[in-house]
């Protein structure tokens, strides 16, 4: 997959400090089907990295070779070993040169390693962190593992704007009547009601009731009933610090629907956006099923994307009052920016204002 290029700056003081501390957490990069027999280029806050499958488990290094600077994705795995494709040398699961082609024999430089950075593979996703010691744990996904549910990946998708912008559009309510009216939503009915947003020591919790669906939608398809017919059901969203968002809905017949959505900052103002799509619904025909979701998540995603690179700053303001906040409605957004601000504060104190 391309990655876009992200060189433009960030837009405050405050934002870099924001931005910088996405280091202290750990963000998906590739979907873990995605890793094979062979290293895989990633990248990762502006750092270009790779990720194998060395020794039983999950690695990942600084996508270079400390000889010429060759990018190690380049090569290819021999047993425990990533052998560069420029001069044949070899690292370890340590990141640490194990051999060098050229000087059979020879002391191996203390110099001749590259940085190695946590990863594991966890809930379908390969995980990495650029710090030694990741603040907040991997997110759950209870649905993944559970055998009632059929689990699929939706293609991962760059969009041009900061991983905080892109959560915070992802739970929020409001736009729905406006943004996705007739599929999500209705122009005529944009209300939202105030609700109660709950903190714990990983994540922002609520509930929005009274969400209005038709059973014509993707998603609803083979829940029984006529198309013209709607039914109200619960929207449960849990936020985990700082860019994934679980949403579990129960649907006609006792049913539940899941979406599991991460984002990966590829750099300040350019994501990678990874989502599971869980349900315990439309399983006789799954092939069905599965296109009904994909293609129903690609007309809501296709509906959210240029709404969300319009907005400026792309990153989110680190001045909570730049922006307007309305009582109730904004309450989820401006829960996770007061926390987004608060642990920046704390893993970046001497950045920034």
């Amino acid at each position: 997959m391309d990655v876009i290029s992200q060189s433009n700056p960030l837009d405050s003081p405050g934002e870099a400090r924001l931005h910088e501390s996405m280091r202290h957490f750990w963000h998906p990069v590739m979907f873990a089907s995605q890793l094979q027999d062979k290293p895989e280029a990633v990248t990762l806050l502006g750092e270009q990295l790779v990720v194998a499958r060395m020794a039983g488990a999950v690695r990942c290094f600084l996508d270079l070779c400390p000889h010429r600077g060759t990018a190690l994705s380049l090569g290819w795995l021999e047993g425990d070993q990533l052998r560069c494709a420029y001069h044949g040398w070899t690292y370890g699961p340590d990141g640490a040169c194990t051999s060098i082609p050229s000087r059979f024999g020879a002391v191996i430089p203390s110099r001749a390693r590259t940085p190695a950075y946590r990863a594991m593979e966890k809930n379908g996703l390969i995980w990495v962190s650029l710090a030694a010691e990741p603040v907040l744990p991997v997110p759950d996904f209870p649905q993944f593992s559970q055998s009632a549910f059929r689990c699929i990946e939706v293609p991962p998708y760059l969009w041009e704007t900061s991983a905080p912008r892109r959560i915070e559009n992802y739970v929020d309510v409001s736009h729905l009547a406006w943004v996705h009216d007739g599929v999500l939503g209705d122009r005529g009915s944009p209300l939202v009601h105030d609700h109660e947003v709950v903190r714990d020591e990983t994540s922002l919790r609520f509930a929005y009731a009274g969400q209005v669906e038709s059973l014509d939608i993707g998603k609803n398809q083979g829940l029984g009933g006529s198309s013209d017919q709607t039914f109200t059901s619960v929207l449960r969203y849990t936020l985990f610090l700082p860019s994934t968002v679980l949403i579990e809905q129960t649907v006609p017949g006792d049913h539940t629907y899941a979406l599991f959505f991460s984002v990966c900052p590829v750099g300040p103002k350019t994501v990678l956006n990874f989502t599971f799509i869980a349900r315990d619904y439309m399983l006789d025909d799954v092939a069905a099923g599965d296109k009904y979701m994909r293609d129903y998540n690609d007309l809501v995603i296709g509906q959210d994307r240029p709404v969300v690179e319009s907005q400026r700053p792309e990153q989110l303001p680190y001045d909570l009052s730049a922006e307007l906040h309305i009582r109730g409605v904004d309450r989820a957004s401006l829960e996770y920016r007061k926390w987004l601000v608060e642990l920046a504060r704390k893993l970046v104190p001497d950045a920034g204002t």
